[in-house]
């Protein structure tokens, strides 16, 4: 039975920033040659390293969520530690219920973003209103 998993991959150096995309194409590629069935995939951008790794003091970072065989992950751990561009991959099984439950919020506060936008809409409607001036004065 195949699971849901998330990798983490972080590139190299080597690969220029316009070049992400077709890394991270290239990398699913790779994943669906191994039986793996592609999701999505999210160009994170280069962000610097906490520490210097290995002389490196940033990456590229990116996020590719895909089903799979729990023992492809070990092949596709080989696989990738070979590959030049990669230097660094981490694999993680994703729990649907934490999933469900973020959407869930994100949804409740656009919700409530929208609610407090259209309040401060009206507000400013109705004081742009032309005030009628009192005779009496």
């Amino acid at each position: 039975m195949s699971k849901k998993y998330e990798a983490l991959v972080i590139f190299s150096a080597n690969v220029r920033e316009d070049g992400l995309e077709a890394a991270i194409e290239r990398f699913a590629a790779e994943l669906k040659a191994l039986g793996a069935e592609i999701e999505s995939t999210e160009a994170l951008g280069r962000r610097p390293f906490a520490r210097t790794l290995a002389k490196r003091d940033a990456g590229l970072f990116a996020k590719v969520r895909f089903d799979a065989e729990p023992d492809a992950i070990a092949k596709m751990r080989e696989r990738f530690r070979l590959y030049e561009d990669t230097f660094r991959i981490q694999f993680r099984t994703r729990n649907l219920r934490i999933e469900a439950a973020k959407a869930k919020d994100d949804a409740r506060r656009a919700a409530y973003k929208a609610s407090v936008e259209a309040k401060a809409a009206a507000a400013a409607a109705v004081a742009e209103e032309p005030v009628a001036e009192d005779p009496a004065l």
